[in-house]
């Protein structure tokens, strides 16, 4: 059985220290971000979830020695061995987001968010 895992890019691969900036990848990878990734495809599907264009966070990849694919119009990404970079929410058995809120209920995540007291 395949398991899929999604990974965001800004904070979680690319450093990402000044925020958006000007848009550009400016950064080097975090520490551990390429090895873990490498050790990741060699078990699980992964694709890589952005807002920014995937083509530049492809190139990035790229230059750094993984196979990338940009185009992709299925619902599940099931492909070991080879990074799909896109902006589309797909489904995964995990997310790995530095932005994330562990999501156990409803009340838990508005207090978690300041929603509630």
């Amino acid at each position: 059985m395949v398991i899929t895992v999604a990974v965001d890019f800004d904070g979680v691969i690319h450093a990402y220290s000044k925020g958006w900036h000007d848009g550009t990848i400016y950064d080097p990878p975090m520490q551990g971000a390429l090895e873990g990734l490498c050790l990741l495809m060699e078990v699980h599907a992964v694709f890589i979830f952005t807002s920014r264009d995937a083509g530049q966070v492809a190139q990035w990849l790229t230059e750094r020695g993984f196979s990338c694919e940009l185009d992709f119009d299925g619902t599940f990404w099931n492909k070991r061995g080879c990074l799909l970079v896109t902006n589309r929410k797909l489904p995964a058995s995990a997310y790995l987001d530095d932005r994330a809120v562990p999501f156990t209920s409803w009340n838990q995540a508005l207090l978690d968010l300041g929603a509630r007291t």
